[in-house]
C-alpha cells in the first residue's frame, strides 16, 4: 500500500464530504509514537456517514468486500491502495473517540483526526476479547502503547482505562496495565 497516496485521496475525499471520522489501528498507534508494521489503514467514522464515505471508497477505487452492523472492508484491486477497514460508531464508547480524536500531522501538509491512545487500548481490548486467537499480540500492543507514553511523560487517562476494562468485565487488569506505564 502507498499510504502517502491512499491517505492524501481518500482522506481528502472524507475531509471535502463532511465525514466524521479518525484514525485507529496501527498507523494511529505509529503516530501516537509507537512504530509498528501495518498493512492497512483503519478507521473509526459516524456510522449515519457510512453513505459518504462508501461514495468516495468507491470513487477511489475501492469495493466493498464485507459490511456488518459494526464495521465495513474494502479492497482495491491494485496492491498500492490496498485495503481499508472502518469500524461503524453509533455506541456512547466509539462516539466519545470521535470527539476525542485530534488531528495530528501526517505528512508536512497533511494531518489526519487521530483517537487518543486511551481508545487505541479500548479497541485493542475489545479485539483481544471478540477474537481470542489475537489476545496475547493485542495485549503486547497495549503494555508497548503504555510503555511509549510512560517514555515520552504522557500522562494516562486511568478512569477511561477503567471503564474499558468494565465493559469487558476485566477490571482486574487496571494493575497490570498501570504496571506497564510505571504507575503501580
Amino acid at each position: 500500500m502507498n499510504f502517502e497516496n491512499v491517505i492524501r485521496r481518500v482522506a481528502g475525499g472524507l475531509d471535502r464530504a463532511g465525514v466524521h471520522y479518525a484514525l485507529i489501528g496501527g498507523f494511529a498507534m505509529a503516530l501516537r509514537g509507537l512504530q509498528r508494521t501495518t498493512v492497512d489503514l483503519d478507521f473509526i467514522l459516524m456510522l449515519e456517514d457510512m453513505g459518504k464515505a462508501h461514495a468516495v471508497l468507491v470513487q477511489c477505487g475501492y469495493e466493498r468486500v464485507f459490511q456488518s452492523e459494526n464495521v465495513s472492508h474494502y479492497e482495491s484491486a491494485d496492491a498500492n491502495w490496498g485495503r481499508i477497514d472502518i469500524l461503524h460508531a453509533f455506541r456512547g464508547p466509539s462516539l466519545s473517540m470521535l470527539k476525542r480524536a485530534e488531528r495530528l500531522a501526517v505528512f508536512e501538509d497533511v494531518a489526519l483526526p487521530v483517537v487518543q491512545i486511551e481508545d487505541l487500548i479500548g479497541l485493542k481490548i475489545q479485539a483481544s476479547v471478540n477474537n481470542p486467537t489475537r489476545a496475547t499480540r493485542d495485549w503486547a500492543d497495549i503494555r508497548m502503547i503504555l510503555e511509549a507514553a510512560a517514555d515520552n511523560g504522557r500522562p494516562v487517562d486511568w478512569e477511561l482505562l477503567g471503564d474499558y476494562l468494565e465493559i469487558f468485565h476485566l477490571q482486574a487488569r487496571l494493575t497490570e496495565l498501570k504496571a506497564y506505564h510505571g504507575q503501580a
